[in-house]
C-alpha cells in the first residue's frame, strides 16, 4: 500500500516559521501566535487579513506575496521547523510494511532534502517531490507513483483532501496544521485525526 504524506503541517510544525514571518514582513502587526494563528485555522489567507485588519491596498498585499515567496524557505526561517512529536516512530512503523512517499508544494527540492534528511527521515520515503509551485500534487503523484484505490494521502490542508479525491484514494486529515477541524470537515475527508501519530489502517 502507498502512504503519501504532506510535510509542512503534517509530518513538521511550521507554525513558528510562519508566524515570525508574516511579523517580519507586517511590523505594524500586534498580532500574537495564538491570534494569528487562530484566524489563519478558519481558512482566512494573508490577503483578506492584510486588507481587513492593517488596510492594506492592492498593491501592497501583491508586494508581501512576493517578499512572502521569496522569504519563506530561506534557512533564517525554516530554522523555526521541528518534528511533531511522534512522528517519528510512526514513520518508523509504517515503513515496514507499506511503501511512504512525501509530496509538498516547496519551491525547492534541495531545501525540503536537506530538511528531511536533517531530521533523518530521508530513509523512510520511496518518493520526494516537490511541486516547485510549477505542478498540482495530484498530477504529480500520478507521474511518480501507481496508484491503488485503497492507498492514503494525508495532510492538514483542503488541497490535500481534495488531491486525495482527484486520485480516488482514501484521505486523512490532520489537526496539526493549518486548518481547523470545522474548516477541515468541509473538504469531508475519509477521517480526521490528531496527528500523524495517531494514523492507524
Amino acid at each position: 500500500m502507498n502512504i503519501i504524506f504532506d510535510f509542512d503541517g503534517t509530518l513538521i510544525d511550521s507554525k513558528e516559521r510562519l508566524f515570525k514571518l508574516f511579523s517580519f514582513l507586517v511590523p505594524e502587526s500586534k498580532l500574537d501566535f495564538e491570534a494569528y494563528w487562530t484566524i489563519k485555522k478558519q481558512g482566512i489567507g494573508h490577503a483578506e487579513i492584510l486588507e481587513q485588519q492593517f488596510n492594506y491596498q492592492s498593491n501592497a498585499i501583491q508586494e508581501f506575496q512576493l517578499k512572502w515567496h521569496q522569504e519563506i524557505e530561506k534557512p533564517i526561517w525554516i530554522n523555526y521547523d521541528k518534528p511533531i512529536l511522534g512522528v517519528e516512530n510512526k514513520l518508523m512503523a509504517l515503513f515496514e510494511i507499506h511503501q511512504l512517499h512525501l509530496v509538498t508544494a516547496r519551491q525547492s527540492y534541495e531545501i525540503a532534502k536537506n530538511q528531511i534528511s536533517t531530521f533523518q527521515w530521508d530513509k523512510y520515503f520511496k518518493t520526494i517531490l516537490v511541486t516547485k509551485q510549477e505542478k498540482e500534487k495530484s498530477q504529480l503523484i500520478l507521474e511518480n507513483i501507481e496508484i491503488q484505490n485503497e492507498d492514503w494521502i494525508l495532510g492538514d490542508t483542503g488541497k490535500d483532501i481534495l488531491t486525495g479525491k482527484t486520485l480516488q484514494i482514501n484521505t486523512a486529515a490532520v489537526l496539526t496544521g493549518f486548518l481547523n477541524e470545522e474548516k477541515l470537515k468541509s473538504y469531508n475527508p475519509d477521517i480526521i485525526i490528531d496527528s500523524v501519530a495517531n494514523f492507524m489502517i
